[in-house]
């Protein structure tokens, strides 16, 4: 059989086929099935004497995805095994890696390669020789080339929460979950290590977001409650630490800055959508130090990349979305751009005289919906570089608006998420769809828009198509 012909086969995987394999696994519980979660709900049958007790994914490309596990015991052999069959046949496996606890505190990371694009794998961990079908996760590989998919993205959950949001999330099955910060509120302000450890075991362990990263893959950049204390910077004691136990436990992309105690932003593709996410934390300066050209948000490093990476999307690529955790429009505040005016107007220069015009946003931070269409967020010397941003928040936090005005206003609340739904046809303009939604399904705020392809140079602006 052909490559092509394999590839086939893969994406006819039927309902059938599945609940054959299901019944192949002794009934094994799937991430995903079905809305609500219980505790227990991963168990099909009595586990092994070493378990899985948290497993998520991420960094996918189209043809690869990392995986992240934790072990309860020691072990010298663990990978993972993956399938586009839930019997788990024609089954790819990751290189074998070590679970110690003293050496990574038994969380083992490896990369699945030689996948098929826009094909759902399920996946297991396999230790000491076997593998363990008490627990089954999944994922989907990114399309290549033009594509149509749907990501969900917010913020700010109390550590360990279990609500209702995570669960609806899950069940509208997007592509990918962009957590964009405060993935706990520990506010952990010294550099500890096993700090860090046990606030990512209690969000692991806590049963819908358990669910939620086992069943859709996971992008993730920190805030201030998950990096350091409230408001946290370069100087917190929580630096080394954070940006550490991040590499061990998170199923990341790769890291520009490098392995250890560095900055962990990022870049990765979906069709022809670049997505740039950045460390508003551990590289900003004091919030509290003067605006002048030395404060920074990003830092030089960072900065530097930030700029390189937009001027290579640009043009070639149908939209560049800058996941960015903080608010990025007002004029005051205690924690966001505005703090950082003199660097801000810097990037929106940047932005204007390079003809950056495909550019929109995505932020959480402030605990509320909130969209703009870029009227209020051309921070340019004498404008021309606004774009559309998108705030969603908190999924269970206090309510609270920080920034703006927004044109479509500001939402606050608890139990809320953003969608954006890209379409792209290969035709000459790309569909962007946004929707702020609450817990029960509601949907609290809209906003869609076409672009043309390619981007052209000149005044950025978007074809309205619904408000």
């Amino acid at each position: 059989m052909s490559e092509s012909e394999k590839q086939i086969e893969v994406a006819r995987v039927s309902r059938r086929t599945v609940l054959k394999g299901l019944a192949a696994f002794g009934g094994a519980a799937l991430w995903g099935q079905g809305p609500v979660t219980r505790p227990g709900w991963w168990i099909s049958r009595a586990p092994l004497q070493n378990s899985v007790l948290s497993m998520w994914s991420g960094a996918v490309t189209s043809g690869t995805a990392t995986i992240s596990a934790r072990l309860s015991a020691d072990s010298a052999q663990v990978r993972f095994v993956a399938s586009p069959f839930a019997d788990m046949r024609s089954p790819v496996y990751s290189p074998y890696k070590v679970a110690n606890l003293a050496l990574n505190n038994r969380v083992v990371k490896a990369t699945l390669t030689g996948l098929f694009p826009n094909v759902r794998y399920y996946y297991a961990v396999e230790y000491d020789g076997q593998a363990d079908m008490s627990r089954i996760g999944r994922f989907k590989t990114f399309p290549t080339g033009a594509a149509s998919f749907t990501v969900a993205f917010a913020s700010c959950a109390v550590t360990g929460s279990s609500a209702p949001v995570f669960d609806l999330i899950r069940s509208l099955r997007p592509l990918l979950f962009l957590h964009t910060g405060d993935f706990h509120y520990e506010n952990i302000d010294v550099n500890d290590r096993d700090l860090f450890r046990r606030a990512y075991d209690r969000v692991l362990a806590a049963p819908a977001q358990a669910a939620l990263y086992g069943d859709i893959p996971v992008n993730y950049i920190w805030d201030d409650h998950d990096y350091g204390a409230n408001n946290s910077d370069r100087t917190s004691p929580s630096r080394e630490a954070a940006r550490l136990t991040y590499r061990e436990y998170v199923p990341h992309y790769g890291l520009p800055a490098g392995t250890g105690n560095q900055a962990i932003y990022h870049a990765f593709t979906i069709g022809r959508v670049r997505f740039i996410v950045t460390d508003n934390r551990s590289e900003r300066s004091p919030y509290t130090d003067p605006d002048t050209s030395q404060k920074t948000m990003l830092g030089a490093t960072q900065k530097a990349w930030f700029k390189q990476t937009l001027l290579a999307a640009n043009g070639n690529y149908s939209l560049i979305v800058w996941v960015n955790s903080l608010p990025w429009i007002g004029l005051d505040g205690d924690d966001g751009w505005y703090l950082y005016a003199t660097e801000r107007r810097e990037l929106a220069n940047f932005i204007k005289n390079r003809g950056i015009r495909n550019l929109v946003m995505l932020s959480g931070d402030a605990h509320m919906l909130a969209i703009d269409d870029g009227t209020n967020s051309d921070y340019a010397d004498g404008g021309g570089a606004g774009f559309p941003v998108m705030h969603a928040a908190a999924l269970d936090s206090t309510p609270s608006v920080k920034g703006g005005p927004y044109s479509h206003g500001a939402f606050p609340g608890t139990g809320q998420f953003g969608l954006m739904t890209v379409t792209d046809s290969d035709g000459d303009v790309i569909h962007v769809s946004w929707q702020g939604k609450k817990d029960t399904g509601e949907t609290v705020v809209s906003y869609s828009f076409t672009w043309p392809m390619p981007p052209r140079p000149g005044l950025f602006m978007p074809i309205i198509r619904q408000a």
